[in-house]
């Protein structure tokens, strides 16, 4: 069971391992280039409005820029090529705004401790963060510096409003689980995120380390969630810019058609372990059961081979013990009769009832020594079978008749059960009616004045064969003595009225019949045997 199950388990989990490095490289690389993708585009975008003012700023002029009327014109101008714009000012070098084009009333405000002023006079040009400033809107101040014909120097500044660049960076998401944003490099908000903008507009997530190049990394979110991150550093060609652009995709839901059919292929592998399981623990019952059953019969048939050796030496061993007795027993019966004869015809000896009496003493004897001789005969001698069809009922009934006046004369009750279902048994006739003979002489020995006996016929089609059941309520045997009643010379009788061979010779000519025996009994409750005979006998009968 092992050796089937850890192989697919082990295949299965370096499946896994493949499939999920493999998703993770391509997330990976997915993710830098849509980072790559849109920090292009916002630095596209902020380029080219830089571009555009400086420009403006040297062809015009800070005469022309200065006079309200033409910078009204370059807004609307400007507004018109690029969009997004909210107003368009010029700036003198001492942060206060000359003059103004656009929505609101702002001229003559002091920028001059503002970052983006101050950042613009140093680097020449700037791109402010989003901030709310004197107009309370958010919005991104682009500015550049150029020189005025007496020395000084002056600052055209152009306002944008944020909802251009956030359609611009929503262009680019890809789907429900993908959130992309722009962040200062202090973590703070520029424009807003689906899930990971906190209190007072912080980033919730660790805000990475800088790069001048695209990159992408697979980390966990505040919920331990996996996510792969994409991020830039925004950098226009004339003047660093305080934007990261963050691209990050909840992994989970990247994956999600993955861990569907990863759930239903472990399913598959659940299913697919337990029905491996049922089949080897089925079949290994099988076997097991079946080695047993093999195990057993084994032993049943070496049993039987022993006892079938045991029966054959005790059978000619009786054999020869009866053919040297039968000599001498010949001799005494014959002596004992002529000198029975002679004390007949002489008076004086057969006036004598005690020696006549002694004489018939060694008749009767050397008789019953003769018919042990004869049973220890018959109980070794193979006699040829001549297999004919026998109806069971009147064979039973043949035999109760030589029973018939002891049963009357005992108060016995005989009871008989055979059904019409039985069919002809092929077997022998003499030696089944010995059988059942034996049988019913010891039913009749061991039952008492007034009991009864009780001989069924019971058909069983499945093994082609009848069972013939013989119970009497006699005496019954002892539990001990069951295991031996089928071996010769063993008798419960008393001394001189059994000879013990009568249920050996009955098993043997059951097994001739390729037929079994079996008793049950019970000490004081009675005995029953049955004989199970099969109804078709194709055996050869020569041994």
């Amino acid at each position: 069971m092992i050796t089937a199950l850890v192989p697919l388990t082990a295949m299965t989990s370096i499946y896994y391992q493949l499939v999920d490095q493999s998703i993770n490289t391509e997330s990976l690389l997915r993710t830098e280039r849509l980072a790559s993708n849109a920090r292009r585009a916002v630095t596209f975008f902020l380029e080219e409005r830089l571009d555009a003012l400086t420009f403006t700023a040297k062809e015009m002029g800070y005469g022309r820029l200065s006079d309200p009327k033409r910078l009204e014109e370059i807004f609307r101008n400007l507004k018109l090529g690029f969009g997004g714009l909210t107003d368009l000012s010029v700036i003198s070098d001492n942060g206060t705004q000359v003059a103004y084009a656009g929505p609101f009333n702002l001229k003559g405000k002091d920028y001059s401790n503002q970052a983006w002023f101050l950042e613009c006079r140093l680097n020449d040009a700037c791109v402010s963060e989003v901030f709310s400033g004197h107009r309370g809107v958010p919005h991104i101040v682009v500015a550049v510096k150029s020189q005025r014909p007496d020395g000084g120097f002056f600052m055209l500044r152009m306002t944008l409003d944020t909802d251009r660049l956030i359609q611009a960076l929503s262009s680019y998401k890809t789907g429900e689980h993908t959130d992309i944003f722009l962040t200062n490099r202090d973590g703070k908000m520029q424009t807003p995120s689906m899930f990971y903008e906190g209190e007072a507009r912080q980033l919730t997530l660790p805000l990475p380390v800088y790069s001048d190049r695209t990159k992408s990394l697979i980390s966990d979110d505040f919920n331990e969630r996996p996510m792969v991150v994409g991020y830039a550093f925004i950098n226009t060609k004339m003047v660093p810019t305080p934007f990261v652009l963050m691209v990050v995709k909840q992994k989970q839901g990247m994956m999600k058609v993955w861990l569907d059919l990863r759930s239903n292929i472990n399913w598959f592998l659940f299913v697919s372990s337990l029905i491996v399981i049922l089949v080897i623990f089925l079949t290994s019952s099988f076997m097991v059961n079946k080695m047993f059953d093999a195990d057993r019969q084994k032993a049943r048939t070496m049993a039987a081979a022993e006892q079938n050796c045991q029966l054959a030496s005790i059978g000619q061993l009786a054999v020869g013990v009866a053919h040297e007795i039968n000599n001498p027993l010949a001799l005494i019966n014959e002596t004992a009769g002529y000198i029975k004869d002679l004390f007949i015809i002489k008076k004086q000896y057969g006036d004598d009832p005690e020696l006549i009496e002694l004489i018939e003493s060694i008749i009767e004897t050397v008789e019953r020594c003769g018919t042990i001789t004869r049973q220890l005969l018959g109980f070794s001698r193979h006699f040829d079978v001549q297999i004919q069809g026998i109806h069971l009922k009147p064979m039973v009934f043949d035999v109760l008749n030589f029973h018939k006046k002891e049963a009357e004369y005992r108060d016995i009750t005989i009871h008989t059960d055979f059904p019409d279902e039985i069919p002809l048994i092929e077997t022998d006739r003499g030696k089944l009616q010995q059988i059942i003979l034996n049988l019913v002489n010891n039913a009749f020995h061991a039952i008492e004045n007034g009991g009864s006996l009780d001989i069924r016929a019971k058909l069983d089609n499945e093994k082609d064969c009848v069972h013939l059941s013989i119970q009497d309520d006699g005496c019954g045997i002892s539990e001990a003595d069951l295991s031996k009643i089928f071996e010769p010379f063993f008798t419960t009788k008393e001394e001189g009225k059994g000879t013990g061979l009568g249920l050996s010779i009955t098993y043997g000519l059951v097994k001739k019949l390729y037929g079994d025996i079996r008793v049950q009994s019970k000490l004081g409750k009675g005995t029953t045997f049955t004989v199970t005979l099969p109804i078709h006998t194709e055996r050869d009968f020569s041994g």
